[in-house]
């Protein structure tokens, strides 16, 4: 069975590292699958000015989902149509799924959430703060507290208490996950409904029999998970375990990070076998 294909991951614990956010053991098949014509997207909890940074570093040039699929951004030189209603941005146009942080940051304030439970935002903390935190340098750091479409959580309360928390919030119509490091707020988004509206746009636009892999380790990546074409469950390196609902064609990594993603997409890719040599780019 030959396949085009498009592969949609997850960054932290999957692509990258958990610990120092390194994808030197992907790094060739990355360039081989540049090479080959086949788009590797990522859909991450991080910031669009994060993101940015992680394609130049991974020498990825193709679209991105940001802050929980809360919004799409797309190269401006892709042959996919802008349509009408998504925002221009530099180099690239986007498509927004979220509603604003402040949005959100107003309805925490309204509950008075920050005196009901112990916790405390990204955008509370200061640059050396998130870098104490994560790990990350201040310039990575700085970036992390971008967000526009979503408030990043450091949990400091009970598993009890997050259920609880997460279930007024989302009684209102809200959406609360889990990821690898963080609790994430959000509007009503998740990973999935970005990626099965661009996945849908490369098959009306570039080729319809294209087919999707999602790679995830974390509950933030189970709807995508669920959804793709094809999934790759990878271990998370902070223990965290949830089960997929479906069955056929799902993928178990034997390790995480950036070389357990390379060995298993290498052996999807020896099973679907892409050949197409379409571009994507005028």
């Amino acid at each position: 069975m030959t396949h085009p294909v498009v592969i949609f991951t997850d960054l932290d614990g999957t692509l990258l590292d958990h610990n120092d956010y390194s994808a030197t053991a992907a790094l060739p098949l990355l360039a081989e699958l540049k090479q080959r014509c086949i788009p590797v997207v990522p859909a991450t909890s991080k910031t669009f000015s994060e993101v940015v940074e992680l394609r130049r570093e991974l020498d990825l040039d193709g679209p991105f989902i940001v802050e929980n699929g809360a919004a799409v951004f797309v190269p401006a030189t892709m042959n996919l149509r802008c349509p009408i209603g998504s925002k221009l941005e530099g180099d690239f146009w986007s498509r927004e799924f979220g509603v604003s942080r402040q949005v959100l940051e107003d309805v925490l304030d309204a509950l008075d959430m920050g005196s009901k439970y112990q916790f405390k935002s990204l955008t509370q903390m200061s640059v050396e703060e998130i870098s104490e935190l994560t790990g990350l340098s201040p310039l990575a750091s700085a970036a992390a507290r971008d967000r526009r479409y979503s408030e990043t959580i450091d949990w400091r309360d009970t598993p009890e208490r997050l259920a609880e928390f997460s279930t007024t919030l989302t009684d209102i119509g809200f959406a609360v996950s889990r990821g690898g490091r963080f609790i994430h707020l959000m509007g009503p988004n998740d990973k999935s409904i970005a990626m099965q509206w661009l996945h849908g746009k490369f098959r009306k636009e570039i080729d319809a029999d294209m087919v999707s892999i999602a790679a995830g380790d974390a509950p933030n990546d189970k709807a995508m998970l669920e959804a793709a074409d094809y999934a790759l469950l990878m271990p998370s390196a902070t223990g965290l375990k949830f089960q997929l609902s479906r069955e056929a064609n799902v993928w178990h990594s034997m390790s995480s990070g950036p070389g357990g993603w390379a060995d298993s997409i290498n052996q999807i890719l020896a099973e679907l076998l892409p050949t197409t040599k379409d571009s994507l780019y005028g």
